[in-house]
């Protein structure tokens, strides 16, 4: 159950939550996979950055050849900085050199901002938003729901 808690959930606190009520082996567990899935985050992204810049590539090259449009494109990619970021905090969390009253204060900082971000968002949706996206964004939600529960689900069964 921890595999299936920790390969789903999307927040942390989630996570952690979630794993908490189920005991702490579960906990512990569904911590360790979602931190898994943190940490694959910016090598994932830097991986699809290339593949998307080598399709880019193949498909402006598949035009007229030699054009300004063809060479623009040809060898940019770019790059998730923010990627590197992450997982240089991460690395200098992992020592531990910070007092926790330090860390605290960060991660309630943190809540808060997520928090505002969230309202903004919120504040900014209306009905008339939906209607003009259309049903192709809630396809789109739906099927990587389905996804993401049904992979889950294939893999707590068959790895564990």
């Amino acid at each position: 159950m921890g595999l299936y808690t920790g390969s789903t959930l999307h927040e942390v606190a989630h996570v952690v939550g979630a794993g908490n009520a189920m005991g702490k082996e579960i906990s512990d567990t569904a911590i360790i996979v979602k931190m898994i899935r943190v940490m694959m985050l910016a090598p994932v992204l830097v991986i699809m950055s290339f593949a998307l810049a080598r399709t880019a590539v193949k498909v402006v090259s598949d035009g007229v050849k030699g054009t300004a449009a063809a060479t623009a494109k040809r060898g940019k990619i770019t790059i998730p900085w923010f990627a590197f970021g992450f997982l240089a905090v991460i690395g200098f969390n992992s020592f531990d050199l910070l007092p926790h009253t330090v860390v605290d204060g960060i991660n309630h900082i943190d809540t808060f901002m997520l928090t505002m971000a969230m309202t903004a968002l919120g504040t900014e949706t209306s009905i008339e938003k939906f209607k003009k996206a259309g049903a192709k964004p809630f396809i789109l939600a739906a099927v990587l729901y389905i996804w993401l529960l049904g992979g889950g689900y294939l893999l707590a069964k068959y790895l564990v």
